[in-house]
């Protein structure tokens, strides 16, 4: 039952799958691209209106299974421009997502005139079980996927030209077969080829994704290397400086021995004046290499130095105080890579600052329980999600912040993420 004779229940079959389709696009939106808010808001709104006014010509002059063979050209594709123009996504990644998201909608509009049909609905049932079935969507896509799609589409900056063209090249072919040479419902076999080709749809999809999950652990793997890296440098750091303070230590010994012999000497001979002489002259003992110290644990304590040098080098200014128990609560390999994660972010932020203005801030206490909070200037602005965790447009920053709250998530640990007067801090609570 199409009910092709009724248009203004054809328009707002369209609009509420054009409204559905737009809903499915916000909800799985990173807002930080988003140019003028307010100003997008209303130039859609006038976008509706066109999609009303054009598809009610169309039918009219035309008819229905007109609209649907150019509905891509009419209503699609200037949308997709459209967001592009308000968007500073990347423009192929945009055609990706955005096409993702109408062949879904194609699938969706689909099975609900399929449903309708075959339990004999009216205009209302149909219109009633689109609305029902796109708020489904919508809600499932905003509390389940958002998370998980946003961050497996941040941890690919290149081959989107060549993705996007996976659902383009879908949405034409489904639309060849649903609407050529009639409408599908007319035609069981168009059906099952449709359903058909939404299986290898599918497919493509989970192969994809499986791709770009590989890519996140690789991005992920390849941060914690050099973490691990960092660590390594600076225990070889402190093996030459404790090599060096022992051969100081030696030289200094032999040194003492022959001071000691000849004072004793000097002092069979009862000539005090010469001893005062000769130790104000000669029995200076060198300043030994200073080493920094923050706690007893090697992995821990390696993790700190290193980036607390690596600040130092990068002209930021360090103001430290730790207080670190011998016994940690958790395994000291994932303490130091949550450190080297809150760390390495705040070191990539201050490196943006004029170098007056680096500063970073450390505490760290185990009474009544062990709790760290690092805290670093920035400038702009840190826009946070529903979930309260910042965002950020570099992956490196986005995956720290992940593997921070992974640990925390892990060991039921407490944590926040603030940005206030300036200053951005992280604390964790164990």
């Amino acid at each position: 039952m199409l009910f092709e004779e009724n248009i203004i229940f054809l328009v707002l079959k369209v609009l509420i799958t054009f409204a559905g389709t737009i809903g499915m696009m916000i909800s799985t939106t990173d807002f930080r691209f988003v140019k003028r808010k307010f100003v997008s808001i209303v130039i859609f709104g006038i976008y509706s209106l066109y999609v009303v006014l054009s598809t009610y010509a169309i039918i009219y002059f035309l008819d229905y299974a007109h609209f649907l063979r150019v509905f891509l050209l009419t209503i699609s594709c200037p949308a997709v421009f459209l967001l592009h123009n308000i968007s500073d996504e990347p423009f192929p990644r945009l055609v990706f997502t955005r096409a993702t998201h109408i062949l879904i909608s194609l699938y969706i509009a689909a099975t609900v005139t399929l449903l309708n049909t075959a339990l004999h609905g009216t205009e209302l049932s149909d219109i009633l079980l689109r609305l029902l079935i796109y708020l489904l969507i919508i809600l499932f896509d905003f509390y389940f996927v958002r998370r998980i799609y946003l961050n497996l589409i941040s941890t690919i900056r290149k081959g989107w030209g060549t993705l996007s063209l996976i659902p383009c090249a879908f949405i034409i072919l489904a639309v060849t077969i649903a609407f050529y040479p009639e409408h599908y419902a007319k035609r069981p076999a168009s059906i099952v080829m449709i359903y058909l080709l939404g299986a290898v749809i599918v497919i493509i999809y989970s192969a994809i994704g499986f791709y770009l999950s590989i890519q996140y652990h690789r991005l992920s793997a390849e941060q914690n290397r050099e973490i691990l890296e960092w660590q390594v440098q600076n225990i070889q750091r402190k093996t030459a400086n404790i090599e060096n303070l022992t051969e100081q230590t030696k030289i200094i010994r032999h040194d003492t021995r022959h001071m000691l012999s000849t004072i004793a000497a000097l002092a069979e001979n009862k000539d005090m004046q010469a001893i005062l002489d000769f130790i104000k002259t000669t029995a200076k003992i060198p300043d030994l290499p200073e080493s920094l110290h923050y706690c007893n644990d090697p992995l821990l304590d390696a993790t700190l130095s290193s980036y607390l040098k690596s600040a130092e080098e990068s002209g930021i200014t360090l103001e430290t105080s730790f207080s670190i128990p011998d016994h940690l609560p958790v395994d000291s390999a994932e303490l130091a890579i949550c450190f080297a994660n809150a760390l390495g972010n705040a070191i990539k932020c201050c490196e943006k600052l004029p170098e007056e203005e680096r500063k970073i801030i450390v505490k760290c206490i185990y009474k009544p329980k062990l709790m760290f909070e690092i805290a670093n200037p920035y400038k702009g602005k840190i826009t946070f999600d529903r979930n309260n965790l910042p965002q950020s447009s570099e992956s490196s920053i986005k995956i720290g912040i992940r593997s921070i709250i992974a640990f925390c998530e892990k060991h039921d640990a407490f944590y926040t993420f603030t940005a206030e007067n300036g200053w951005f801090k992280v604390t964790v609570a164990l």
